[in-house]
């Protein structure tokens, strides 16, 4: 699939929301509901690659900052271990902040003892019950914020998890993974031009390959203001 997304909007949803509606085939409302998305916008996702491309020059016409990639070449993050191999990190084009979510499943044993009205008659009252265990599974949802670190190579980005990485490597680590987390962004920050915070407040996508792409598009948008 090619994705068609807007970074930025160069007029008012109201303005611009005719023209999205008749080259999407999306009624009006709908237009102005896509539109109302916090950015990057997805606008297309088509097989069509001409039909992709027609519309990514539709929009660019307009001013917006619009941008095109295919979402089967956008590369899988490699997960940063530990904050210590941040130290090396150069040669970077971008940093996109971004909040993802969180699915964690365990499985507890639990034994409880099950009353046995039959064998109490059959027994006098002997035996009231029997041992009976059974799995309980619990699912919890939660929010991370993660750091993808794009290199100028072109290669898979590096991808620092709040929860994932180890900080134990930083000088005074702090006691909780927030405080460490933090202090990896304010360093990152003061090294790296090019960062960007919009993906946090894209709230409504659970799929973390979404975030992905999101945050590939985000950085293929800043690559191509660089070299304007």
């Amino acid at each position: 699939m090619v994705i068609v997304a807007i970074c930025a909007l160069a007029t008012s949803i109201d303005d611009e929301a005719p023209f999205f509606a008749r080259e999407t085939g999306l009624a009006a409302y709908e237009a102005r509901m896509r539109l109302s998305q916090p950015p990057p916008i997805v606008a297309m996702r088509a097989p069509d690659r001409d039909a992709a491309l027609r519309l990514l020059a539709s929009l660019r016409s307009r001013g917006h900052d619009a941008v095109a990639c295919d979402e089967g070449a956008v590369p899988e993050p490699i997960q940063v271990r530990t904050a210590g191999e941040l130290a090396s990190v150069s040669n970077v084009l971008a940093v996109v902040r971004a909040v993802r979510a969180l699915r964690t499943e365990s499985t507890t044993r639990v034994t409880e003892r099950k009353l046995r009205p039959g064998m109490a008659l059959a027994t006098g009252g002997i035996v009231l019950s029997k041992k009976v265990t059974r799995e309980e599974k619990t699912v919890a949802h939660d929010r991370e914020e993660v750091l993808y670190i794009f290199p100028r190579s072109g290669g898979p980005p590096s991808i620092v998890t709040e929860r994932g990485t180890s900080y134990a490597t930083l000088p005074n680590a702090a006691p909780t993974q927030r405080e460490n987390f933090l202090r990896v962004v304010e360093d990152l920050r003061s090294r790296v031009p090019l960062w960007d915070e919009r993906l946090l407040a894209l709230r409504n996508v659970e799929d973390p390959r979404e975030i992905d792409l999101r945050a590939q598009i985000v950085a293929i948008s800043l690559a191509r203001k660089e070299r304007a």
